[in-house]
Formats: C-alpha cells, sequence, structure tokens
C-alpha cells in the first residue's frame, strides 16, 4: 500500500537560524502573493493538495523553484516553496519519485507525467542488414581556459599554433610521457594540421579505451561550464605538488551536478570561518595550506564547503568496476567528495536522484581561487563514516570520471 505524499517544513539547509517559513496564496514572492501566515520549521505530514512551477520563474543555479499547496493543521491553504521543505511518500502523479524516505524537495528534479496516446500501428520489421564495421572515432574538446598549445612533438616540441578552449580535435593515437609520469600525449587532426596536446587539458569524447584513454560510459564532468586546473599527482610527476584530486576552474555560483546514477550523501562539510566576502583561508590572512587549517571543522578541514556522496559499486559504470579489479578493489564502492562549495543543496542521508544540482562552485576553505575539488576513494563498507581511514585507497578520479 502507497503512502500519501506530504510535505515537513524544515527550512533552508543553508540558513541554519530559520525558524518559519512564509505560506503564501500564491506561487511566487512577488508583493501580488501575500503572506496568509507563518508556518514554523518542524511542522510535518502536511497534506500536498497540487504543485506547480514559479509563477515568474525564479529560480537558483538553473533550476526553477516548484511550489507545493498544502493544507496546514488549522485548515488554511496555501503555498510554500522546495528549498524549504523535506516531502516523502508517493509523489508520482504529481511527477515525483515514490519516495521511502523523507527527502529535500529541492534536491529533486520533477518530471511531468506525458500524455498517453495510442500505439502506433506496427509495421513489419524489415530484414535486419550487418552493418559495415567503422573505426571508433574520439574527439577531444580543449578545456584549457586560455588555449592550449599544439605541437610538433610530445613535451618540447615546437608550438605550430594554439587551440582556443572549448574547440575540438580527432584524436589519432596517444604515447605515455614515459618514466614515471602520468601523463600522455595524443597526436590530434585539427582541420588544418595535425599535431600533439597533453590528454588531461582535453575532455574525451567516444570509447578511447584502444588508445588507453576513458571508454565514454564514466560520469560526466560535475559541472557544464568549467576548465581545467590541475590533476592528480602522488609523485607520479615529481616536478609538481602532490595533488589527491582534479580540479575544475568555474564562476561562483556554477551548478554542481551528481551523476548519472544517483547516489547517497553521507557527509557535509559546513564552513562556520567562511564569509560571503571572506570564504577562503588567504582571503582571511591564513596561509594557502597551513595544517591548523587541515585539523579546523570550522574549516571544513580545508575542504570548505563539501559534502562527500557515495556511489554502489552496483551502481558503478562498467568500466570502473573494471579498473577497480585491476587494482584488487573489485566489488568496492566509491565515496566522491565535492569540495569549496559556495553552497550546498541536499541533505545528509539523501538518496539523490541522476544528475541532481547537490551544489554550486565557490571558493571556500583552502582555496585560491573558484574552483571544485574532485576526490575519490574506496570502500568496500557500503556505509563507510571515515573519510580520513579511506585515505589507503585514494584514486585518481578518472576512475569513475571525464573531465
Amino acid at each position: 500500500m502507497t503512502r500519501p505524499f506530504v510535505v515537513h517544513i524544515t527550512g533552508n539547509p543553508n540558513i541554519p537560524g530559520l525558524r518559519l517559513v512564509n505560506v503564501r496564496s500564491s506561487p511566487r514572492t512577488d508583493a501580488s502573493a501575500a503572506v496568509l501566515k507563518q508556518s514554523t520549521v518542524g511542522t510535518r505530514a502536511l497534506t500536498v493538495l497540487e504543485v506547480q512551477p514559479d509563477a515568474v520563474g525564479n529560480q537558483l543555479n538553473g533550476k526553477v523553484y516548484q511550489w507545493f499547496k498544502v493544507r496546514l493543521p488549522d485548515g488554511v491553504e496555501g503555498w510554500v516553496r522546495d528549498d524549504l521543505v523535506s516531502v516523502e511518500g508517493d509523489g508520482r502523479s504529481l511527477g515525483y519519485p515514490e519516495l521511502s524516505s523523507e527527502t529535500y524537495a529541492f534536491s529533486l528534479l520533477r518530471m511531468l507525467l506525458p500524455t498517453l496516446t495510442a500505439a502506433p500501428t506496427p509495421t513489419p520489421t524489415p530484414t535486419p542488414i550487418t552493418p559495415t564495421p567503422v573505426a571508433k572515432e574520439v574527439i577531444g574538446t580543449v578545456i584549457a581556459k586560455d588555449g592550449l598549445r599544439l605541437r610538433a612533438a610530445p613535451i618540447n616540441g615546437a608550438e605550430i599554433t594554439r587551440l582556443t578552449y572549448r574547440s575540438q580535435v580527432t584524436i589519432l593515437d596517444v604515447t605515455p610521457q614515459g618514466g614515471t609520469s602520468t601523463y600522455l600525449w595524443a597526436r590530434v587532426q585539427t582541420p588544418q594540421v595535425t599535431g600533439f596536446v597533453r590528454t588531461d587539458y582535453l575532455s574525451i569524447t567516444g570509447d578511447g579505451s584502444d588508445l588507453g584513454l576513458s571508454e565514454g560510459d564514466e560520469y560526466p564532468a560535475p559541472m557544464t561550464n568549467y576548465w581545467w586546473v590541475r590533476g592528480f599527482n602522488l609523485k607520479q610527476n615529481p616536478n609538481e605538488e602532490d595533488h589527491l584530486g582534479w580540479d575544475f576552474g568555474a564562476n561562483v555560483g556554477e551548478p554542481v551536478r551528481c551523476g548519472p546514477l544517483g547516489g547517497r550523501v553521507m557527509r557535509l562539510f559546513t564552513c562556520t570561518r567562511c564569509t560571503p566576502e571572506k570564504p577562503s583561508t588567504i582571503s582571511q590572512g591564513i596561509p594557502l595550506g597551513s595544517s591548523s587549517v587541515f585539523l579546523d571543522p570550522a574549516w571544513g578541514f580545508g575542504y570548505g564547503n563539501a559534502l562527500i556522496i557515495r556511489t554502489l559499486n552496483s551502481q558503478l559504470p562498467e568500466s570502473t568496476r573494471r579498473r577497480l579489479a585491476g587494482r584488487g578493489l573489485s566489488g568496492a564502492h566509491l565515496y566522491a567528495i565535492y569540495a569549496h562549495l559556495s553552497a550546498i543543496q541536499v541533505m545528509e542521508g539523501l538518496d539523490l536522484p541522476p544528475n541532481t544540482v547537490i551544489g554550486a562552485c565557490g571558493n571556500t576553505g583552502n582555496s585560491t581561487a573558484p574552483h571544485l575539488h574532485l576526490e575519490v576513494r574506496a570502500s568496500f563498507n557500503g556505509s563507510d563514516p571515515n573519510w580520513t581511514g579511506m585515505r589507503q585507497n585514494l584514486l585518481d578520479p578518472g576512475v569513475l570520471f571525464l573531465r
């Protein structure tokens, strides 16, 4: 038996002091929508009468607010916005999933149900024709913000031309840089000329497995509008500082999404020392990389505003499971931290629908500029609370993500 779809007044997780929530006469916040009354945070199990998008299209980080028309305990009916409530129960008739547990409403994507039409009369199935095999085409998109040198040879080859940000090339073959370095050099074809570029400055599209690159089933980069800053390094590239993950640069406020197979929010880090005017340690006169910051929960242990998402092994792409097995981690689950956020839009314990907006890019904590730090660790415990203890199974984020 399904449970009724109900709303709980929770307030906004980014405004911890909020105690009262406005209930309005229509689904909007301008002067035409009168405040009928204020409902206390903690009010639970309000009947949902209908759901409507914001009447004037107000949104946050690209997601239009949804409004729930509810009936309060005193019988008053009015509208509350989805960033102030959680929901549970069977919401399928209103475009939401059937939720077995309480879920922050703003983190959910509302899917309007299509109108059913009669099935078309089937046509005879033609005899299949076996296609002629074609070579795999692997495309690289330049993600270096200031462009990328196209060289005549790997590493120190003469510059042929400069490829612009977001321009595309066809990857012909790949050569390792050599030594302990993890860098790869791709010979690429532009419309005009052939040359070499380093693959970490490219976002790869297509199955590049024959070239030692990504297979194409991995999670996409967590942001849409971003550029590459730096990658993973644990002394493999000896002339560079160690770095435990990937850094994607972006403007403050750029939406950050979870992957296409969802996951669970295991932990939130709230940077209480961060302010809008001075969000980072260096903006408050604390040196970058100060050991005291990494021990201080008020700085999110250096991560600033951050959250950890667990992806069960059964939810992982097939290529990821193969990579884990190759490292002796067959069956392990992955935990990813999304760090230095300007805002967090989900709650701890939330099971995320695919591609949910979980926060926004920022410059909080031990940070020099707006960016998303992405770090991945493995554990055989599907409910592992010990992020520090997973350090022994730290992985290059390329095990799961595309650039």
